[in-house]
């Protein structure tokens, strides 16, 4: 079955939170799409005035919806999932406001994804920072997850994965009636490498398409990936242990215990001591069990 781009029946969420230079970005590129027909949601996370007023100059072309406080990452793309699943979208796109991707490479993912009933979410090759990478390992099991792409490795132009970044990803409706949305306890980081997990276990495989690629271009300096980035990656390593290392879940606290120890050891030998504090608060509430919104915690 040919994939029609006249009829793709696509939406595109995107998440702002007070970040509307980037998400203006990304709305030009989709602007300057022509052939694939997509309908464009923006989800804002309860950005500043400011911030809002922005997002305004952009004109048509996408709906915004407004959330009355930050829902984190799971939480805000929720809302525009459970929308588009009501307005009876078949296919959901996921995408990063500082991503990059064009729109042949959606349409071959598209014509993927629309062939093979057993692909539940498909997303492309991502570069970030100049490496290649092909997809996400176990974050549950792996510190590194992200999979450096090498050719040699592949056989098919489909490539298996653990789960699919959100960088770029795109599934079908029938994953979330089959499963659910995003698990909101995450917040922020490990909500989209549990939905694959899940997916996994309801039969429906993760891929990634080899035949075209995303650049993603996160700022690696910001005082948010030195401290509430640290804090839910590490924090959440221990939430999707309790969802799905049912026998193996106390050798699994012990290393990511050990590897906290490890990390904030680290931060402190140089000198990083808002990142010492982040990974010790992560370390701290994964092994507590609080979950959910904890961005009080970095309040200043």
């Amino acid at each position: 079955m040919r994939f029609d781009e006249n009829a793709s029946g696509l939406v595109i969420l995107i998440l702002n939170w007070n970040n509307a230079p980037a998400t203006l970005r990304c709305l030009d590129m989709i602007s300057g799409w022509n052939r694939l027909k997509v309908e464009v949601i923006v989800v804002d996370n309860s950005s500043s005035d400011e911030d809002l007023a922005l997002l305004g100059q952009a004109g048509t072309g996408f709906r915004l919806l407004q959330n009355n406080s930050n829902l984190g990452y799971a939480g805000g793309i929720n809302v525009g999932i459970s929308l588009a699943l009501k307005e009876g979208f078949p296919f959901i796109m996921l995408l990063n406001s500082d991503a990059v991707i064009g729109e042949q490479c959606v349409s071959k993912q598209m014509e993927c994804l629309s062939g093979s009933s057993d692909l539940g979410v498909i997303g492309p090759l991502c570069v970030e920072h100049g490496t290649i990478y092909s997809g996400g390992r176990n974050i549950g099991v792996y510190s590194n997850t992200r999979i450096p792409y090498d050719p040699a490795d592949t056989g098919s132009i489909l490539l298996p994965v653990d789960y699919v970044p959100g960088t770029a990803l795109i599934t079908r409706r029938e994953a979330f009636e089959k499963i659910g949305l995003l698990d909101e306890e995450y917040f922020f980081s490990g909500e989209i490498a549990d939905f694959c997990k899940r997916l996994h276990s309801s039969g429906l495989q993760c891929a990634v398409y080899c035949g075209c690629q995303a650049t993603h271009t996160p700022d690696r300096n910001s005082a948010i990936r030195e401290t509430i980035y640290n804090y839910y990656t590490l924090r959440n390593r221990f939430l999707f242990v309790r969802r799905h290392f049912h026998y193996s879940r106390g050798i699994f606290f012990i290393r990511w215990i050990a590897g906290g120890f490890v990390q904030i050891i680290l931060a402190l030998i140089r000198n990083r001591g808002r990142r010492a504090r982040a990974l010790w608060l992560g370390l701290r509430d994964g092994v507590s069990g609080r979950f959910g919104d904890r961005n009080d915690l970095f309040l200043d």
